[in-house]
């Protein structure tokens, strides 16, 4: 994992374009972190309600569930999760137009890796949470000014803008929106959608990466050039420290 992304650094230092990806429920058809928690390590009553309401992030929320789980019986259940079928082929299409790629999730190695590699991208670099063994968590990409995610998607957005490259965001949910601010056009659905609808700032929405890819490829000169309308006016959370 750690030579995939530092050769996606390297790669972005050169490229006018970047694309960002979460993965549970936006690359995987269904949210593999909630699937394993639901089903092999829920979390007290409490830390669900103070997640819920906001009062803690999902470190907090990992630490009192995915650190029970069977790591086992975790990628059992991992490796029967589709993914969405056209993001495959989304990848090669950004491979050959020489725009670096990467997922971002604030999700577990364990089994993005698996799902992945499965469908034949295990080289695709990911940013993510690891699971290096039972009851145990690590968030190497967490943010030390902030305990509020495990992965700070926001960070890594914030460091594709600063060199010098245009950011393309794809997401669903709570955690995207703390990346959303730091881009420069976002494709939404679900939740990240009603949030950037709510604050007022543009947004694509999309059902399938065929659609990201049909509107990135129409526009590519214009996505390159910063030129597209639609960008994103997303004020960064005050819980985006940095």
């Amino acid at each position: 994992m750690r030579a995939a992304t530092e050769a996606f650094w390297s790669g972005v230092s050169q490229a006018p374009l970047v694309v960002l990806s979460d993965f549970d429920f936006t690359i995987s058809q269904v949210d593999v972190g909630d699937l394993v928690v639901e089903e092999l390590c829920p979390p007290s009553e409490e830390t669900r309600r103070r997640f819920r309401t906001g009062e803690v992030g999902s470190r907090i929320f990992w630490l009192d569930s995915m650190a029970r789980a069977d790591m086992a019986r975790a990628e059992e259940l991992a490796g029967s999760v589709a993914v969405d079928p056209h993001f495959p082929g989304f990848v090669r299409w950004c491979r050959a137009q020489g725009i670096p790629a990467a997922v971002v999730s604030d999700g577990f190695w364990f089994y993005i890796d698996r799902i992945l590699g499965r469908e034949g991208l295990g080289e695709l670099p990911v940013f993510c949470n690891e699971m290096p063994g039972p009851g145990r968590l690590e968030f190497p990409h967490g943010n030390p000014a902030c305990d509020r995610c495990g992965c700070c998607k926001a960070a890594v957005a914030k460091r594709a803008r600063e060199s010098g490259a245009r950011v393309v965001y794809i997401g669903d949910g709570t955690s995207d929106t703390y990346a959303a601010a730091f881009a420069d056009w976002v494709f939404a659905k679900d939740h990240l959608a009603r949030h950037l609808a709510a604050h007022g700032s543009p947004f694509f929405p999309f059902e399938s990466f065929v659609d990201v890819q049909r509107v990135l490829a129409a526009g590519l000169k214009g996505f390159r050039a910063g030129t597209v309308p639609g960008r994103a006016t997303l004020v960064p959370s005050a819980y985006c420290r940095f």
